[in-house]
């Protein structure tokens, strides 16, 4: 990746104007959250595989958030109980892919596989985080959550690390991020590229160092800065001057 001092000074730029209007995590803000709140936000995360449109929805209807909450699903021993339960508010939140057919029902099935391996930490949720907490090196961290829950990869591992003020070196790279950095002429992967470990790893590595420590700025709060205020960003004509 190539990064001109014409890209840093356009970066620069754009973290001295928006910085100001960006939500920045606090650190340990999973402390303030309770579990369903966190098992709430996981739940949102596997929906918007394929469609964002769902989660916003679901996030809408009280009454689906209250048949899904972490309390709620405690009482269902069986899993294709739980699975049924599950998939109902996904089909009535009209996420994508999840079939009536609970066989066929990816989301619902890694929801359950989800819930489970939460609830089985003392303290459900929390008791995970701060699990997460004592691993020092946030790359574990990561790895840590893809192994281990199902439908989180790469960008939403980082993301809810980042949301929660537990990671602070990494970036969610999504779609937002690729278009701004193609806007200004700036070489970047795929999504489908993405998906790649060692793609996502390096391109993670290659922003850090040649933008965010040149700029002195943390790549949680740059990553923020760029998501945030992205319809902003895309419409800046400094792109005509490189």
């Amino acid at each position: 990746m190539e990064i001109t001092a014409a890209h840093l000074a356009i970066f620069k730029n754009i973290i001295e104007q928006y910085q100001h209007n960006t939500r920045i995590t606090t650190k340990d803000y999973w402390q303030q959250l309770d579990n369903n709140a966190l098992w709430l936000w996981l739940v949102g995360q596997v929906m918007v595989v394929g469609g964002a449109a769902s989660n916003d929805r679901f996030q809408s209807r009280e009454d689906l958030k209250q048949k899904i909450s972490y309390d709620a699903l405690s009482k269902y021993t069986d899993d294709k109980a739980l699975q049924t339960v599950i998939n109902a508010v996904l089909r009535a939140a009209g996420v994508r892919y999840a079939s009536s057919d609970l066989e066929r029902c990816m989301k619902s099935k890694a929801l359950v596989h989800n819930y489970r391996f939460i609830a089985n930490y003392k303290g459900g949720f929390k008791g995970l985080l701060h699990h997460l907490v004592q691993m020092k090196d946030e790359q574990e961290r990561i790895s840590f959550l893809m192994q281990h829950l199902k439908f989180i990869k790469h960008k939403s591992a980082r993301d809810f690390l980042m949301s929660m003020g537990i990671n602070t070196n990494t970036l969610a790279l999504d779609i937002r991020i690729q278009n701004i950095f193609r806007h200004f002429e700036i070489n970047f992967p795929t999504q489908a590229q993405l998906s790649s470990k060692g793609i996502y790893d390096t391109t993670e590595a290659e922003i850090i160092e040649k933008i965010c420590k040149p700029l002195n700025i943390e790549p949680a709060i740059f990553d923020r800065i760029l998501y945030q205020n992205y319809n902003e960003i895309i419409g800046r004509k400094e792109k005509q001057t490189i």
